[in-house]
């Protein structure tokens, strides 16, 4: 199962996020993602249900506890993004929680637009 973790500044736009997903995609080989995962603090953005809509993916919330178990197994860090929401990898940690325990990221950390996007494969139960 493939699971896309997403993250954004506010200011970023939808076709940004769009064109990441799919080149993302397309670097590790896959057709379509199973589920799209994303923070839980994001819950009032449109962004995440109109990815899903598009890609016909389950959207995944992450709250900030499954993000910071995850930290150690992410391959980027930002400080800056730790400074404004409390973990140094969004997108990649939103992968690996989604993908349940033992996923492996297939792709770090992409960066478009004031979008990020990671893929990581696992068997989410």
């Amino acid at each position: 199962m493939i699971v896309v973790g997403m993250g954004w500044r506010s200011t970023a736009l939808v076709g940004s996020a769009l064109e990441l997903l799919a080149r993302s995609l397309r670097i590790v080989g896959v057709q379509a993602p199973d589920y799209i995962a994303v923070p839980d603090f994001k819950r009032g953005d449109d962004m995440p249900h109109l990815l899903a809509s598009a890609w016909g993916a389950e959207l995944l919330w992450i709250g900030r506890a499954q993000l910071q178990q995850v930290q150690p197994g992410c391959h980027t860090a930002s400080a800056t993004v730790m400074r404004h929401v409390g973990v140094a990898s969004v997108a990649e940690a939103c992968a690996l929680a989604g993908a349940g325990e033992g996923a492996q990221l297939c792709l770090p950390r992409q960066i478009l637009c004031g979008v990020t996007c990671a893929v990581a494969r696992g068997d989410r139960t």
